[in-house]
C-alpha cells in the first residue's frame, strides 16, 4: 500500500465516520471500561480514539495492521 493509498483511505474513513461515528458501533457491542481491545486491521486508525474514550484509564487499545505505514499513522493519533 502506498503513501497516497493510505491517504486516500483515510478520507475516505472520515467521510465515513462522519455520519456513522465509530463510538456509536462500539456501543453497540458493548465496549465498556477496563477492556482490553485488539482493532486488528486498524487501517489508518478510525477506531483507535473512541476505544480509547470507551475503554478509559483502566483499559488498553491494541492496533495491529499489516501495512507499517498504518501502523506509523495510528502512532502519529496517539
Amino acid at each position: 500500500m502506498s503513501g497516497f493509498d493510505l491517504r486516500f483511505m483515510s478520507v475516505g474513513y472520515k467521510l465515513r465516520d462522519f455520519f456513522r461515528p465509530r463510538i456509536n458501533i462500539l456501543e453497540e457491542v458493548g465496549v465498556k471500561p477496563g477492556f482490553h481491545v485488539l482493532d486488528d486491521g486498524c487501517g489508518p486508525g478510525g477506531y483507535i480514539i473512541p476505544l480509547a474514550k470507551l475503554v478509559g484509564e483502566s483499559g488498553m487499545v491494541y492496533a495491529l495492521d499489516i501495512h507499517s505505514l498504518a501502523v506509523r499513522k495510528v502512532q502519529d493519533i496517539v
